[in-house]
Order: C-alpha cells, then sequence, then structure tokens
C-alpha cells in the first residue's frame, strides 16, 4: 500500500510538474507576442464617448476653414495601397506621427477646446504604438505615407487646415486597423 501511495504520490508530482513547466512556457510564449501587439491599441481607448465627440467637433470646425474640396489626404485606398493587413496599423502609426508632429502641435492654439483634448489623446495613441515597427522595409508603405506628406507640404496652411479637418478619419482608421 505505501508503494502504490509513493507512486501515485510521484505520479501527481509529475503531472504537477508538467503542468507547471507548460504554464512557464506558455508564459513565455505570451511574453514573445508582444513583437505583433505592438501594433495594437485597446478598443477600450476609443470607447470615451467625449474623446469621440471633440474630436469630430474638431475635425468639423478645421473642416469649415477648408477652401479645398477636391483634395482627400487620409483616403483608406491611397494609405493602403499594395499594404498588407498585418502592417495597416503600422501605416497609421506613421500618418498619426505625422499629424502630431507637423501639423497638430505647431497650430496647437487653434480650433480650442477641441484641439487640446485631441492632440492629448492622440499623443497617448502615438505613444502606445511607438514599440509598432515592421520586420522589413517596405517601400510601398513609405512611398504611400509619403505621398500624404508632400500633398499637405504642397498645399501649404490649407494642407495643414486639411489635415486637422480630417483628424476624424484618422480616429476611425486608427480604430478600424489597430484594433
Amino acid at each position: 500500500m505505501a508503494i502504490l501511495q509513493k507512486s501515485v504520490s510521484f505520479s501527481l508530482m509529475g503531472i504537477l510538474a508538467a503542468s507547471c513547466l507548460l504554464i512557464a512556457l506558455s508564459v513565455q510564449e505570451g511574453a514573445a507576442v508582444p513583437l505583433r501587439s505592438h501594433c495594437r491599441l485597446d478598443q477600450s481607448v476609443f470607447q470615451q464617448p467625449y474623446i469621440t465627440n471633440y474630436t469630430f467637433r474638431l475635425a468639423e470646425e478645421a473642416s469649415m476653414e477648408d477652401n479645398n474640396t477636391d483634395v482627400r489626404l487620409i483616403s483608406m485606398e491611397k494609405l493602403f495601397r499594395g499594404v498588407k493587413m498585418s502592417q495597416r496599423c503600422y501605416v497609421m502609426k506613421q500618418v498619426l506621427n505625422f499629424t502630431i508632429e507637423e501639423v497638430l502641435l505647431p497650430r496647437s492654439d487653434r480650433f480650442q477646446p477641441y484641439m487640446q483634448e485631441v492632440l492629448s489623446f492622440l499623443m497617448k495613441l502615438n505613444n502606445k504604438l511607438s514599440q509598432c515597427h515592421i520586420e522589413n522595409d517596405e517601400q510601398h508603405i513609405h512611398r504611400n505615407v509619403q505621398h500624404l506628406k508632400d500633398t499637405v507640404k504642397k498645399l501649404g496652411e490649407n494642407g495643414e487646415i486639411k489635415a486637422i479637418g480630417e483628424v476624424n478619419l484618422l480616429y476611425v482608421y486608427l480604430r478600424d486597423v489597430c484594433i
């Protein structure tokens, strides 16, 4: 009987050890996964009604000053041309970074009170996506984003106002491709 108890005891310890090993390996595996999850945002960040409202109000106010209705800057068709689904969030991260640094920050004194709240929110998203990178340098991704940048620069102040007027599209595309 004692031999049977020892045998069962060793078997249970073996099962327990194997279970611990599997749990440890799965946790380690989970630690390796963030390479993919760096290009992801939590859905919860987009579930703040006031920031959604502020974003759309900011875009609406800027759109009233937009004289060029023939040009669309943030277009899924243009930005995602030749881009794999798994790389779309990276594209939007690049657009977000450009929009913050080259458009919103230099004009942060305009369109108050919406600008400050939206800028702060977008900077938090940008920070969350700071580790988002792609493995290989995809020229078409950079070409697509560069086209947007060149268009804004070519239009000058009107391009910057247009980019602010499309901040609602930036918000929607980030939400759609990064969660």
